[in-house]
This record gives structure tokens, sequence and C-alpha cells, in this order.
């Protein structure tokens, strides 16, 4: 049985305190780690590709559309940025996934998703925290 250590390592300061963000938000990491761990025992890649890629497509698009439905009901002034952001991503990922599978090589669309990930949900997502925090709605406090 070998030890493989994971990806990316869920820290506390990932974390924006709400709870069903944290959660959606480890549940894509889960599948970054996934991800990294077939790859790392060389299976199939086409089984992999298209495993991975959709179930992280179809959960980024369920993650963005929770975060953007949040941020809406709370009149985050940030919004249409956040959006453009995760727009942005959508397709960032859908172009190099294809490149992926074009060459069938994955390392290029691990490395992205790891950087974009974490920058994604340390930066960005931290910005409209305090501003849900300071709403005053139950279920936000840390």
């Amino acid at each position: 049985m070998h030890h493989h250590p994971l990806y990316i390592v869920w820290q506390e300061r990932n974390e924006t305190g709400i709870p069903l963000i944290d959660e959606q938000h480890r549940g894509v990491v889960s599948i970054i780690n996934s991800f990294h761990y077939m790859m790392s025992e060389n299976m199939d890649n086409t089984m992999m590709y298209s495993c991975i890629s959709d179930t992280l497509k179809n959960y980024s698009h369920i993650h963005f559309v929770t975060e953007e439905a949040l941020l809406k009901e709370f009149n985050y002034p940030g919004l249409e940025k956040h959006i453009e952001a995760h727009k942005g991503l959508a397709i960032e990922v859908e172009r190099i996934g294809s490149q992926a599978i074009r060459d069938q090589n994955a390392r290029p669309l691990l490395e992205f998703l790891k950087k974009w990930w974490i920058e994604h949900i340390n930066e960005e997502d931290q910005l409209y925290v305090p501003y849900l925090r300071s709403s005053g709605k139950p279920g936000f406090g840390r």
C-alpha cells in the first residue's frame, strides 16, 4: 500500500466561515486530489479525463451558482466582478482541459487547478467574507 500525500491539503486559512461554501470548496479540492491520485497511478487516461473533467465542471458550476446566489441575496457590491472571475475560470478550465485530452497529458491541468483554486478561495472569495459577516444574518459569524 503506497502512501500518497494529498496534492492539496485543506488548511484552516482556506475557510470562509460560511459552512455551505466551505463544504463546496472542500468538495472541489477533493476532486482535484482524486484526479492527482489517478494520474500518479497511471490509470487509464480516457476514463480518467472524462470522469474527472465532467465531475469538476459540473461541481464547479454548482458551486459558482450557489456562491453567486448567496452574494446576490446579500446585495454584495462586488458581485458582477465575482461573476466575471467565475466565467473566466470556467473558460480557462475548458481550454486547458481540452488541451490535456489532446496531448494526453494532465499535468498542466492539475497545476492550473491547484494554483487557481487556492488563489480563488484565499483571495477572491475572502473579499466577500467580511461583507457577509457584517450583514448580521445568522450563520455567518466566526
